[in-house]
């Protein structure tokens, strides 16, 4: 293994990030036990958040830049690689995007090409679910291929950010392969029934208080973070924009922010894009016990 010392002079397995946006599997995959060695994203504004939350870990540009030659071997290579050619919001019809063949989405050979430079033992893919059936479900296939000629044996699933205790409705697809050895069986196959898992979504017979989840504020629907929860929703509460910005904050403070409205579009469009590092957690600490 590839193991790194931390501040306290301790080996830790080592994670590398590509399209890395601001950080949700680099603070998840820490969170597990790992040490983020390097992250690649292109957006500067996002580059200074990684730069930031970890100092310790380097930072490159494009991934078409990076191989072998900037990238050092990890342990863990993650890739929440482009969905724009892949989702199907804004379109009337599972089909008819160009998914891989396109020129974002399309990047995701540039992930295939650092994995075949640098080797790394496990392999975790995230997208949206709409890769599942995207072109007649022929890019799944070849990701799958693609990983197989490689010697990765894998798995794939979705997961909801809602079983993890965040209040939102994100499912991703998820794609973990091993270098000759298959993923832990867990990351398939839950140790508990799904009502054991917590969920940040639970009946009620009252109106929830304003402060019990986020929802949609006035500008919500026109801002990159949009995320469908099954109708629109306005929270009101007397005297409460004070306390709703200074949520936020303190939310930021934590590591993905709150806000979903247009006051500040360029962190409403990271947090949108993030992967949720509840859910990258949980995949790094089954990939954790399997490596000890």
């Amino acid at each position: 293994m590839t193991y790194e010392k931390d501040a306290g002079h301790k080996t830790k397995p080592t994670h590398g990030s590509l399209f890395a946006g601001i950080g949700g599997f680099e603070l998840g995959f820490e969170r597990a036990g790992f040490q983020c060695s390097w992250s690649v994203e292109i957006n500067p504004i996002n580059r200074a958040v990684l730069a930031d939350r970890f100092p310790h870990s380097r930072q490159f540009e494009d991934v078409r830049e990076c191989g072998a030659h900037n990238l050092s071997p990890v342990d863990v290579l993650t890739a929440g690689f482009p969905c724009q050619d892949i989702s199907a919001a804004g379109t009337s019809s599972k089909q008819g995007r160009p998914g891989l063949k396109g020129e974002r989405s399309g990047l995701y050979r540039e992930a295939l090409r650092i994995i075949d430079a640098i080797r790394p033992r496990w392999v975790v893919l995230e997208n949206v679910e709409a890769l599942l059936w995207v072109n007649d479900h022929a890019d799944l296939a070849t990701i799958i291929q693609d990983l197989a000629h490689r010697g990765y044996l894998g798995c794939f699933r979705v997961l909801d950010a809602a079983g993890f205790g965040v209040p939102q409705r994100r499912r991703r697809l998820f794609m973990v392969g091993g270098l000759g050895q298959p993923p832990p069986a867990e990351l398939l196959f839950d140790a508990s029934p799904v009502e054991g898992i917590p969920s940040a979504f639970a009946a009620g017979e009252v109106a929830r208080a304003a402060h019990s989840a986020p929802g949609y504020t006035l500008l919500a629907a026109n801002t990159a973070c949009r995320i469908t929860l099954g109708g629109q929703l306005l929270v009101a509460e007397q005297d409460g924009w004070n306390k709703m910005v200074e949520r936020a904050r303190e939310s930021e403070r934590c590591g993905i922010p709150l806000g979903l409205d247009d006051t500040d579009f360029a962190s409403a469009h990271a947090a949108g894009n993030a992967v949720v590092p509840q859910v990258a957690e949980w995949i790094g600490r089954k990939l954790i016990q399997r490596m000890r």
